[in-house]
């Protein structure tokens, strides 16, 4: 869960900064229900933040929705202004609903307020804003992941974050597997750092086999978080063309 950058036309070029860690498991009591995230500032100018909890739901396509959290957590402090060279730390805290029977997801976004200029600048500020993803897990929970369906394709390229101009006429075509990916456990778990197991036929009729170990798949679908009862569908190239109808795939979380 990388850090979603926003770009406004307000004037001075940014500072870099950083958060570690972008994922956090919390529990819904106890000591491990408090957290701790780290905003580093590698710049040469103080940045102002302000910090707000975020109930997260993704969609099959991996699209984020965010809606307040902000009666299910403490987080303190909930502004800062981090000087240039330093570190802030802000505690994260659970006080939602204790006897949960599942995981839930959700997100510290930690936004960059927009320094105002005097008129008359003329500069560009980019304004970096970071979700870390935050899972509330109970004990006894564990995920269970089911392939609902798997099959090799040959798509048009996406052109999503494409301008109009830039899209190629006609579309490239992409080939590679589609999979529908669900959750039926009580825990998240993450696509792109569990195991996988592929196979399948070659156009040529000869078996086709990939093992991936966890965390080689990051790189093909991203972290790939799936809360319980959730499903995502990912799509990934491969190197070899296969039949349609013969792809199998087992997932180990």
């Amino acid at each position: 869960m990388a850090a979603a950058l926003a770009l406004t036309l307000t004037p001075q070029a940014a500072s870099a900064s950083r958060v570690t860690p972008m994922l956090l498991d919390l529990e819904p009591t106890g000591r491990d229900s408090v957290g701790r995230v780290e905003l580093t500032n590698d710049g040469d100018r103080d940045i102002a933040y302000e910090v707000e909890m975020m109930r997260g739901d993704i969609s099959t396509d991996g699209q984020l929705s965010l809606s307040s959290a902000e009666d299910q957590f403490i987080v303190f402090p909930p502004q800062a202004i981090v000087e240039a060279n330093s570190q802030q730390v802000f505690r994260v805290q659970y006080v939602g609903e204790e006897a949960l029977d599942r995981s839930q997801v959700y997100y510290l976004s930690v936004k960059q307020v927009p320094v105002e200029f005097d008129p008359g600048q003329n500069q560009v500020q980019v304004v970096i804003n970071y979700n870390v993803l935050v899972n509330v897990v109970p004990d006894n929970t564990e995920p269970v992941a089911v392939v609902r369906n798997a099959d090799f394709i040959e798509r048009p390229m996406p052109t999503d974050g494409l301008a109009e101009e830039d899209i190629p006429d006609p579309l490239p075509m992409e080939k590679g597997i589609l999979v529908d990916l669900a959750n039926e456990g009580t825990r998240y778990f993450y696509a792109g750092t569990s195991a996988w197991n592929i196979a399948g036929t070659t156009l040529a009729g000869e078996p086709y086999e990939l093992k991936l170990a966890r965390g080689d798949m990051t790189g093909r679908i991203g972290v790939g978080v799936i809360a319980p009862d959730k499903s995502r569908t990912f799509f990934f190239p491969i190197d070899e063309d296969l039949r349609p109808g013969t792809v199998s795939i087992s997932v180990d979380p």
